[in-house]
């Protein structure tokens, strides 16, 4: 039976202009997603632009301050320089009533005039995987001094007048010390693209205000993260034309749907008992691990893994990032330099690169999202986050390195009704030494992956932006 009605709705309130009142007359059903709290995204917009001190286009405008709203949605804001003329703005959102309730939303834009951003025609909507947030997998190397500072898809972009946007989900945010973890009970799917709606939203607010016009943008999930995405523009099909948010859409190198049923099997079925065990005992949050297992490579290289029996601090680490640890066919993280049956080395970054990367880690993952996404890969139970692939007409670009998920996502393009998909591999080595080619978290690391990887995105978004041949225009002179 389909499921879609609530669902739909749901993620068509995360899209439109809502009220945020602080009150409630009607506590919500236990384990109910009516406590996924609205936020008003045009007040949100109105505070960015106060707080980052860009003047609104004269045909523009927002709402001044409603006394009846819930202000102060901002709850922290932070500006540096991440490369000459490239600026990083971080936003921190609030979207529910529980303190842990906050999201984070990224800008990485090129200065013009007044350090203010310039117009782009150009924009893209960044979502990340597991185990890692906005900065760690889009500016990797403003977290390891072993890697140059400006290294990273978001300065690349940026630097080509791409004006880049992103998100952190609520749980990146969660303290390492945090013990108890009730507020992430219902973090699931539906919360993961309500909220990455409600980031959309808000970030084509202030584009329009700040005189980038209101082209929908193009968004690119990425592991996890394309699942988070194909759940958010499957329910955008069932809104009006001009209230969807997303104009063009970038899996990269996973798909909650695929035709490999090993895959299907060994890297999401065998998982779900797991995590509906926990649910049931209460346990609602997840711990990752790859900050500390690259904490103990650094810091303990020779002791014996907690983790991987047999295998020191350092080898765990190693055989984490390039073995083939999901146990379907060779699909890996990294390139990896093989000896004696153990990985040595790394093709395409230095070890030290790597554990830099474990060490930005984000400790903590809802288990509620890790299930839903189990069960939906799984394929053996009814969820409402694919029921309209049919109709999903916007253009595609797929990204599947043969190293990593990709080609276990070539089967969910077929069920897609859009008329313009490209299906981008990534192999370097022949089909029998999958092992050894680029990996699923090579696209954002790899010392190759700009020419690889970012490059060929790049053409992609400025084919498929209007007039986005041409470069960014001066900021404001206001």
């Amino acid at each position: 039976m389909k499921r879609t009605l609530f669902f739909s709705v749901l993620l068509i309130l995360a899209v439109l202009v809502t009220a945020c009142s602080t009150e409630r007359t009607v506590a919500p059903e236990p384990g109910s997603t009516q406590d996924l709290q609205m936020v008003d995204t045009a007040q949100a917009a109105a505070e960015i632009l106060n707080l980052a001190g860009w003047p609104l286009e004269e045909a523009e405008s927002l709402p001044d301050p409603d006394p009846d709203k819930c202000l102060n949605i901002i709850v922290d804001f932070d500006r540096e320089e991440v490369a000459p003329g490239i600026f990083h703005y971080r936003w921190e959102i609030r979207v529910g009533l529980d303190e842990m309730d906050v999201i984070a939303l990224h800008r990485v834009v090129k200065a013009g005039r007044h350090n203010r951003p310039i117009r782009a025609r150009k924009s893209i909507f960044l979502q990340h995987g597991d185990a890692k947030d906005f900065v760690g997998m889009f500016l990797p190397g403003t977290l390891s001094d072993t890697t140059p500072a400006d290294f990273g898809a978001a300065v690349y972009w940026a630097r080509r007048n791409v004006d880049v946007w992103g998100i952190d989900q609520a749980w990146t945010l969660v303290p390492a010390e945090t013990t108890e973890f009730g507020f992430m009970a219902e973090w699931g799917m539906e919360k993961q693209a309500h909220d990455l709606g409600t980031g959309v939203t808000i970030a084509r607010l202030v584009r329009r205000a700040t005189g980038n016009g209101y082209r929908k943008m193009i968004l690119l999930g990425y592991s996890s993260g394309s699942a988070t995405g194909y759940a958010l523009i499957n329910a955008e099909t069932q809104l009006p034309r001009g209230l969807r948010q997303v104009g063009g859409w970038i899996p990269a190198d996973y798909s909650p749907v695929t035709d490999n049923a090993d895959w299907n099997e060994i890297a999401n079925c065998i998982f779900i008992p797991e995590f509906e065990e926990m649910m049931a005992n209460g346990e609602y949050g997840y711990f990752v691990g790859f900050d500390f297992l690259g904490n103990l490579a650094r810091d303990d290289p020779n002791g014996d893994s907690p983790a991987f029996p047999g295998f020191t601090n350092l080898q765990a680490a190693m055989y984490l990032g390039a073995g083939p640890i999901f146990d379907v066919g060779d699909i890996h993280y990294l390139a990896g330099i093989w000896e004696d049956d153990l990985p040595v080395d790394f093709i395409h970054l230095t070890v030290a690169q790597w554990l830099d990367f474990m060490i930005a880690g984000t400790p903590w993952e809802p288990a509620k999202f890790m299930l839903d996404y189990s069960v939906w890969s799984c394929g053996e139970t009814d969820v409402p986050w694919d029921d309209h692939f049919g109709e999903i007409t916007v253009p595609v670009l797929n990204i599947a390195p043969a190293g990593g998920i990709g080609p276990t996502t070539h089967y969910c393009l077929s069920l897609l009704g859009s008329s313009d998909i490209t299906d981008m591999v990534i192999q370097l080595q022949p089909d029998d030494e999958a092992l050894f080619d680029f990996g699923h978290i090579d696209l954002w690391v790899a010392d190759v992956a700009p020419e690889l990887v970012w490059d060929p995105i790049l053409e992609w978004i400025t084919d498929h932006t209007p007039g986005g041949g041409g470069g960014g225009s001066q900021g404001h002179s206001h």
